[in-house]
């Protein structure tokens, strides 16, 4: 039954339908690895200096051939001598992706400007600039000898792809917009050569919202939501809601697309350091084939562990820039 299974993916793939492994990766911990989503994210504290942040995430595990996304982050942010009135961020940015018939590892080096409109308020520019490299899998699935596998190319580099994104942000709530895949539309390089059929690779846009509630003083509700969009196609829509205790725990719960649901748990070390794990659980007919989907982040405090909690009764602190 799997060889079946296997079959019919590496036939859709070679008649150009749209693969998930060949669209965008959508992670559940979207707050976590918000650079990775969103170039514009990256340095968005002042005083941050080197940021960094892996992770792996494992959809349908257990399942043969279930994808798999592993991505690192490392940037910089450039502090200004005198001025906090701007500043800029640069880095780069790594992501594999491994599941069903074609696989895709990318590189991409980012730039971000960030300028403070008002006390709390921050506008942020931002651009990735990288390549992919897709290669197909499977192949010992369907005979070698078929035109339809010979007359196509093993693996593809497609480059420039650029991913421009913008975030507006304050204590109070954050707001990402980045479009992905606007200068890459075919698996297919620059010599011709193309991976399958005529495969499209769907422009997309993303999008977040999320908004910062004080409950007391020492914790904080974040609730927030995910879209992203193909220009053709159902979109990912990811529902959040996040609490912090302390700013040194994270739980929380959420909903992708209405067929499935994720746990969250985040807990900081190390006064910078934080660990995040997500597991989702499909509530679909899919859970009787593929019931475990985990997720595993590491890095620096992300959004909700660096907003300190400030309520009614507590006592006041000297100004700072912390977004």
């Amino acid at each position: 039954m799997k060889s079946i299974y296997k079959l019919i993916f590496f036939c859709c793939f070679l008649t150009s339908a749209k693969l998930v492994s060949q669209q965008t990766v959508m992670y559940t911990q979207y707050g976590f690895n918000k650079a990775g989503i969103n170039p514009a994210a990256a340095g968005t504290e002042i005083n941050q200096g080197l940021f960094y942040a892996f992770g792996v995430n494992r959809p349908w595990s257990g399942i043969d051939n279930s994808p798999k996304q592993n991505f690192i982050n490392l940037s910089y942010t450039i502090r200004p001598p005198r001025s906090y009135r701007h500043w800029q961020n640069v880095g780069i940015y790594l992501e594999t992706d491994r599941g069903g018939v074609i696989g895709n590892d990318n590189l991409y080096f980012n730039y971000t400007f960030h300028l403070l409109l008002r006390k709390t308020t921050l506008a942020s520019f931002g651009v990735y600039a990288g390549a992919r490299y897709f290669k197909r899998r499977l192949g010992g699935v369907v005979d070698q000898n078929d035109p339809a596998v010979i007359n196509s190319s093993g693996s593809v580099y497609t480059f420039p792809d650029i991913i421009p994104g913008f975030r507006l942000s304050d204590k109070k709530y954050f707001l990402d917009i980045a479009l992905k895949q606007i200068t890459i539309y075919k698996l297919q390089d620059f010599k011709g050569r193309r991976l399958g059929g005529p495969s499209l690779l769907q422009p997309s846009i993303y999008f977040d919202y999320g908004r910062k509630i004080v409950l007391s003083d020492f914790l904080l509700m974040m609730p927030s939501i995910a879209v992203n969009a193909p220009l053709l196609g159902p979109p990912l829509i990811d529902y959040n809601v996040m609490f912090y205790y302390a700013n040194t725990l994270g739980f929380g719960v959420g909903m992708r697309n209405i067929s499935s649901a994720s746990a969250v748990f985040q807990f900081r070390f190390f006064k910078k350091i934080t660990v995040g794990f997500a597991y989702t659980y499909p509530v679909g007919n899919i859970r009787y084939a593929a019931k475990n989907s985990y997720e595993l982040m590491i890095g620096v405090i992300p959004i909700g562990m660096n907003t300190k909690v400030v309520g009614k009764h507590s006592i006041a602190k000297c100004p700072v820039l912390n977004y």
